[in-house]
């Protein structure tokens, strides 16, 4: 066992955050802890790590158990660059380089038949070994991988204290990732990561020898990783075997039989209690009615289950149906400061249909669906809506909202044609209530933020909704209403979202952003990955299935005929690629270029380019061979 709660009770004042906490941490635990903003997840964490002292009750921590905090927006800071500081994890390894090639100096100037060669040599080959042991020649490699797969390798060289927030708390994550301490605290490390990266980040913790303790809105995270859930609510702490979905099986399950075990009590309670109020004054059954009052006495009262809070009811409805295709993108070009983000591209949403639009970090998603919700003049002929289509749009940062008004005032003054009781009672649907509606805007958080922004669209008729994250900020009861709503919305739909299992429930069609271009899929997230992770090996030489293509004239001939050249191309360019890198990679594992770090590093650079190279060629191959 690495870390036990008992009896922990955390208070703020004269507020309980939670009380009588047994909880047990083992070693290979990978534990998610869930719960409705502000039920006291972060606060757990900080009492776990022992950073706040608990009101009462033990945290025993193992003997020398080394354990690394993430916090959510966390002040990282340093003066030396990223890839120094993340090199500062291993100063011992290369102490220890330093130590080897002093050693190997001292070697070739000394006799070869003196003592002092033999101690120098004794030396030496206790310092390779130790070396190897603690991998010190694969340090550098450590921290490109990981720089590498958390997106930040362009930013080695600058320094760390000049990066912006988001890449502070990147970058801290990646130093506990090198440091790989026996216990990792996270909290919502998945934040504003791309799936990409999230998929590398899970699949490194998934690896990693670590025990996790992670706070996240991520269902697909939790899903993939957990193999416990505690659930924060009501001021206690209850764990769960296994991962989110079947956390939510075993919880429901858990509160059902409560439920039943509460009603049977209470009706127990209310016949022994009628037996004693009818049969205590008579003589003949007043030691009956005694008996009775004991057991009543020694019972233990179930308490009623509390209800978990009620999450928002959004609805989207619409009047008017649009025409077949609602939205149409024709060779739009799209970029701002010189920088060139989408270039020709073409994408065409139907009636009904619901797009979720993927790519890395910076790649256009929000750019695009903000040019089209702008719906520019200039862009006529580049961004066609069809007939009967009214828009709603949702942006992240809910710039549509004024901070000077009052909730209140912000949604009558954009449906002015409502009255204030349909105002108000479409507040409180989203759980903006009473104490919320005169609160002014700017006071309000990131969630009611959301929520309002969300009500404003269900405000309109719209058919053609355009969400652009529209899960930030929402817990997880609040993002299962959201998927509900849409799941339910007979309209149109184009969204940007991290939220990987919010893709999965909701889209029917796959949009991905890459190197300017966008390409599609049908089907959900799930569906988009069976299609996008088969080995290079499996792409290439699993048989293909024979199409029978017809061609209106010779320019399709011809541009049939260049990809078919150039799948050709891709396929001998991925062979050799492959090759190169595992040449490299047994060339990098030889005692002259372990040895020898000023060796190895051009090595580990062409490794990093073979790599990207390789991906980049299978997903060019992947595009063109669904097109044959």
């Amino acid at each position: 066992m690495l870390i036990q709660l008992k009896s922990a009770c955390f208070k703020y004042g004269d507020a309980t955050v939670f009380n009588n906490v047994n909880l047990d941490v083992n070693e290979g635990d990978n534990i998610g802890v869930v719960g409705a903003n502000g039920a006291g997840k972060s606060t757990l964490l900080s009492c776990i790590f022992g950073e706040l002292e608990l009101f009462s009750g033990q945290i025993y921590r193992r003997n020398g158990l080394t354990v690394g905090y993430l916090k959510q927006n966390c002040d990282f800071s340093s003066a030396n660059t990223l890839f120094d500081e993340m090199m500062t994890v291993f100063a011992r390894q290369t102490a220890l380089i330093e130590q080897i090639n002093g050693t190997a100096t001292e070697m070739s100037v000394a006799d070869t038949d003196s003592a002092e060669y033999k101690a120098l040599a004794d030396k030496y080959h206790r310092l390779t070994v130790e070396a190897d042991v603690t991998e010190a020649y694969n340090a550098e490699v450590k921290v490109k991988t990981v720089l590498n797969g958390m997106g930040l390798s362009e930013f080695a060289d600058r320094v760390v204290s000049t990066l912006s927030g988001g890449e502070k708390t990147k970058a801290a994550l990646c130093k506990m990732l090198l440091e790989c301490p026996e216990v990792m605290i996270l909290d919502e490390p998945t934040n504003h990561l791309d799936y990409k990266t999230l998929d590398w980040l899970e699949s490194f913790l998934t690896d990693s020898k670590s025990t996790l303790i992670a706070v996240s809105h991520d269902r697909f995270f939790l899903d993939k990783l957990c193999t416990s859930v505690w659930d924060v609510q009501h001021g206690e702490i209850y764990a769960y075997k296994g991962n989110y979905t079947k956390y939510r099986v075993l919880k429901a399950e858990r509160m059902e039989n409560i439920r039943r075990e509460y009603e049977k009590q209470q009706k127990e309670i209310a016949k022994l209690t009628d037996y004693i109020a009818r049969n205590k004054v008579r003589a003949s059954t007043a030691d009956m009615a005694k008996s009775r009052e004991k057991t009543l006495e020694k019972m233990e009262i179930i308490s009623m289950p509390k209800r978990d809070e009620q999450p928002p009811r959004f609805k989207f409805e619409y009047s008017t149906e649009p025409s077949e295709f609602p939205l149409i993108i024709k060779n739009l070009t799209l970029g701002y400061d010189g920088k060139q983000l989408l270039n020709d591209v073409n994408l065409e949403v139907k009636r009904g249909m619901r797009t979720a639009l993927l790519g890395l970090n910076g790649c256009g998603k929000s750019t695009l669906i903000k040019r089209i919700a702008a719906q520019n003049p200039y862009d006529s002929g580049k961004i066609i809506f069809g007939k009967n289509v009214r828009t709603g749009y949702y942006d992240q940062e809910n710039i549509n909202l004024d901070g000077r008004l009052r909730v209140l005032d912000q949604l009558w003054f954009d449906n002015t044609r409502m009255s204030q009781t349909e105002v108000r009672s479409l507040l409180a649907s989203v759980t903006l209530g009473a104490d919320d509606v005169y609160k002014l805007v700017a006071d309000l958080s990131g969630g009611e933020r959301a929520k309002l922004g969300l009500a404003m669209i269900m405000a309109k008729d719209c058919n053609l909704l355009l969400l652009d994250e529209p899960t930030n900020h929402l817990d997880l009861p609040s993002r299962e209403a959201l998927e509900d709503a849409l799941k339910n919305y007979r309209g149109t739909l184009l969204f940007v979202s991290h939220d990987r299992y919010f893709v999965n429930s909701i889209a029917t069609q796959i949009a991905v952003i890459e190197q300017g271009a966008i390409s599609c899929c049908d089907g959900n997230y799930d569906s988009y990955l069976q299609i996008h992770k088969p080995t290079v090996k499996s792409q290439i030489d699993a048989p293909q299935p024979v199409k029978t293509q017809t061609y209106r004239n010779a320019k399709q001939r011809a541009e049939q005929t260049n990809r078919a050249k150039r799948i050709k191309e891709l396929e001998k360019n991925i062979t050799e690629l492959e090759a190169e890198i595992a040449e490299l990679n047994d060339k990098m594992s030889l005692a002259e270029y372990v040895a020898d770090y000023t060796k190895l590093a051009p090595l580990t650079e062409r490794l990093a380019q073979a790599e990207t190279e390789l991906e980049q060629s299978i997903d060019e191959w992947t595009r063109l061979a669904e097109d044959v």
